[in-house]
């Protein structure tokens, strides 16, 4: 059940050149916002809307999220995927829903990814006091769910600040598009671990996909695994332990008319070692009308996708596993007379 065709198996050379190319992913000083040089900023947001073109995908350090609190959370998921199966399943996530404990899969899947799951949302209404008291009840269950929803607090912060560096890298103004992000906004987070695997070379711990939010911003452990589709090849993106992974959802290559690129990643797995990953997904309130804006539709660059609603978009994201990138993307390409 775990064993990949073949055409989908992973390269594991995570140690040769294929992870030194992982420098192209562009990593981005968020300390210049602070600068009163205008230019600084100008340079800043030139170079993550060219980051967001080519490859989808950008790294941040001076990100102002507490280092400490990044390794407090680090423990605390640790701690929850070391419970006992039996309290685990507490929180088990049934088929077709979104939030708790368990594997993710698509309902055309037929292979099991090599990895272990806990997703809880911080918006628009919390579960992550709920999951805790189940979790942690013959413990403290505050630790968990407090430091959790601090993390998520702090990574909503950054990634306001991203959307509207983003979205002035388009030419727009940088609020332009933060009433996606306003009242009934999601905000939601994974934990993913991916056990050692006996034989990696036979398994994934994410099939390749695109995202469908607006912003995924990641944080991995010390130990490489993430790999991103970057001209016809799979890079690996080495580990920085005082960066964050950033990269484009579909939604935002939606609203930029495809400016911004959502592009495949996916999750290899190795022999020897566990591997922590912790991705938070910010998204608009189900109800939002996600299309791009006239200022970046024109003649050479017509509107490539109609309007539809994030929840429209949502329900149809997991139906289908993304094989080849696009077929989320296609189901909503604007039809032409």
């Amino acid at each position: 059940m775990f064993v990949e065709a073949e055409d989908q198996r992973p390269m594991l050379e995570m140690d040769g050149p294929t992870l030194a190319t992982s420098a192209s992913i562009p990593i981005v000083d968020m300390s210049v916002l602070s600068s009163s040089d205008p230019a600084q900023r100008a340079s800043l947001v030139a170079n993550i809307a060219e980051a967001c073109e080519k490859f989808g995908f950008f790294q941040v350090v001076n990100h102002g999220v507490d280092e400490s609190l990044i390794h407090r959370c680090e423990m605390e998921a640790h701690k929850m995927f070391e419970l006992p199966l039996d309290v685990k399943e507490r929180v088990h996530r049934p088929p077709g829903t979104s939030f708790g404990y368990g594997a993710n899969t698509w309902i055309n899947q037929t292979v099991m990814h090599w990895a272990e799951s806990f997703h809880m949302q911080l918006h628009p209404q919390s579960n992550i006091k709920e999951f805790s008291g189940k979790l942690f009840a013959e413990s403290d269950p505050t630790r968990f769910s407090s430091t959790v929803e601090e993390y998520m607090g702090q990574i909503e912060t950054l990634a306001r600040q991203l959307l509207e560096l983003l979205t002035e890298g388009l030419g727009l103004e940088p609020t332009r598009f933060n009433r996606y992000v306003e009242n009934e906004r999601m905000m939601s987070m994974r934990f993913n671990l991916y056990p050692p695997c006996p034989q990696p070379e036979l398994a994934i711990g994410l099939r390749a996909h695109t995202d469908p939010h607006l912003l995924t911003i990641l944080h991995q452990d010390e130990i490489a695994g993430l790999q991103v589709y970057i001209d016809d090849e799979w890079t690996t993106v080495k580990p920085c332990p005082d960066c964050f992974v950033v990269n484009v959802g579909d939604l935002f290559q939606v609203l930029s008319n495809t400016r911004y690129r959502s592009v495949l990643h996916r999750a290899v797995v190795n022999g020897t070692s566990k591997r922590l990953s912790l991705a938070c997904f910010l998204n608009p309130p189900l109800s939002a009308i996600v299309e791009a804006p006239p200022e970046l539709i024109t003649t050479e660059q017509p509107q490539v996708y109609r309007p539809f609603t994030w929840e429209e978009y949502l329900t149809n994201a997991y139906k289908f596993h993304p094989a080849m990138g696009g077929e989320r993307h296609e189901r909503f390409f604007l039809e032409r007379s």
